[in-house]
């Protein structure tokens, strides 16, 4: 006789027939979590061992001789290659980084494995303090370098964000190809070019050199007025400020160059790309650091 209580509890008929279609299956326990040594196979894992940092990045390379398409990401990437620091690079965005951003770096030391994870908040400290001792001498807190510095993470930062990622046809080719090749399938594609383009508008106009989205023009016409300031600031010489090797002002700068000269932009800001190779010093940087370092 069946117990009052087991009727009461018994499934429906059409979830038991439906249920009977997928009978219940008791999976093995899963084994604990692998560690980076059991993850990567042996030849694999020795290039990990000899591999002192890993520089996450916006890239779709491993080789850190293979620059960014990200201009934050290869500035850091550019600087820790002129302090001769050896590292390799792996994609990836920002919501694997700890901080919300990339880039960041993963330290390790093959004597005694231990690693440590630096934001890109913390990586010049990190670089003063492991780097070889630099020829560079200028002063990062000086009023010029912070005045020219401002040129760059303004009105140059500007036209980049307007031209890649507001500007459609660009946003559509160039951008969100390359920030969705790891999660192609639609909509994420869609998705993300939306919020990346939302967010690239935020930051314009949160930009000290704009209180307002103004039009394209404007902002190439700004970026324009910034480069010469930059191609007079160089002159001559072969590093900014007249330095006897490259800093961290020269890759600030060359991450910009390197990428709008270099990148096949259309629209308005395929006039930014054109007006920069006006300025021969400034291009002539750019290979300067390029065949050097890359």
């Amino acid at each position: 006789m069946a117990s009052p209580l087991r009727d009461t509890f018994r499934a429906p008929t059409f979830i038991r027939r439906l249920f009977s279609h997928f009978p219940l299956i008791t999976h093995p326990v899963d084994p604990l979590p692998m560690s980076i040594e059991d993850f990567y196979p042996s030849a694999a894992r020795q290039h990990v061992e000899r591999s002192i940092n890993t520089l996450y990045s916006f890239t779709d390379s491993t080789d850190g001789s293979v620059a960014s398409f990200n201009p934050a990401c290869l500035k850091w990437q550019t600087y820790l290659r002129i302090r001769n620091v050896p590292f390799d690079t792996h994609p990836s965005n920002n919501h694997a980084s700890p901080s919300g951003s990339l880039p960041f770096l993963i330290t390790s030391s093959p004597s005694d494995r231990i690693s440590q994870t630096v934001p890109s908040t913390k990586l010049g400290r990190w670089i003063e303090e492991h780097a070889v001792g630099s020829a560079n001498t200028v002063d990062t807190d000086g009023g010029d370098y912070r005045a020219f510095l401002c040129l760059l993470e303004g009105a140059v930062r500007d036209a980049w964000l307007y031209a890649l990622y507001v500007d459609p046809s660009n946003l559509s080719s160039l951008t969100i190809p390359k920030y969705t090749a790891q999660t192609p399938l639609w909509p994420i594609p869609a998705i993300l070019g939306s919020q990346m383009r939302q967010a690239a508008v935020d930051a314009i106009r949160k930009s000290p050199s704009s209180s307002a989205l103004p039009a394209g023009t404007e902002i190439y016409e700004k970026a324009m007025e910034a480069f010469k300031a930059l191609s007079i600031l160089l002159g001559d010489d072969e590093w900014f400020f007249g330095a006897d090797e490259a800093g961290m002002f020269d890759a600030e700068v060359f991450a910009y160059t390197h990428l709008l000269l270099g990148l096949e932009i259309g629209g308005g800001g395929g006039v930014v790309a054109e007006g920069l190779g006006w300025f021969g010093n400034l291009v002539d940087h750019e290979e300067r650091i390029r065949r050097r370092w890359f």
